[in-house]
């Protein structure tokens, strides 16, 4: 158990290795087509990245659906379809599907922290 977590985590860097190596060719393509410095490119697409990262990440079931039909004639039944979708929704979800979707979500903020960081190592 312990090496397929490592293994996870090495995997995880190492895509947060390749999005830093993908964002430096764009910030080399922005900084050849306009009056950009380099650092200030690769530091705005670092914190775009993590940005990304960090909202792809958040999940959790909305709470508008339970709202919409308040007031009308059948707001029970709409409240009662609402549940049952909410409890196959959830029967469905698998933890791997959450992890494997976590990891590239960590990768995304990775690629970005490096990004940053060598923007001041630059």
């Amino acid at each position: 158990m312990y090496n397929s977590i490592v293994k996870r985590l090495l995997k995880c860097g190492l895509f947060g290795l390749l999005w830093f190596i993908i964002l430096v060719i764009l910030a080399l393509l922005i900084v050849n087509f306009t009056k950009y410095n380099f650092n200030d490119v690769l530091f705005v697409e670092g914190m775009i990245l993590v940005v990304i990262g960090v909202l792809s990440s958040l999940g959790g079931n909305p709470m508008g659906l339970s709202l919409q039909s308040l007031g009308q004639m059948n707001s029970q039944y709409v409240a009662n379809a609402n549940l049952e979708v909410s409890k196959r929704e959830k029967s469905r979800a698998s933890l791997k599907t959450t992890l494997s979707i976590s990891l590239s979500m960590a990768a995304f903020v990775i690629g970005g922290l490096i990004s940053i960081l060598a923007s001041f190592i630059f």
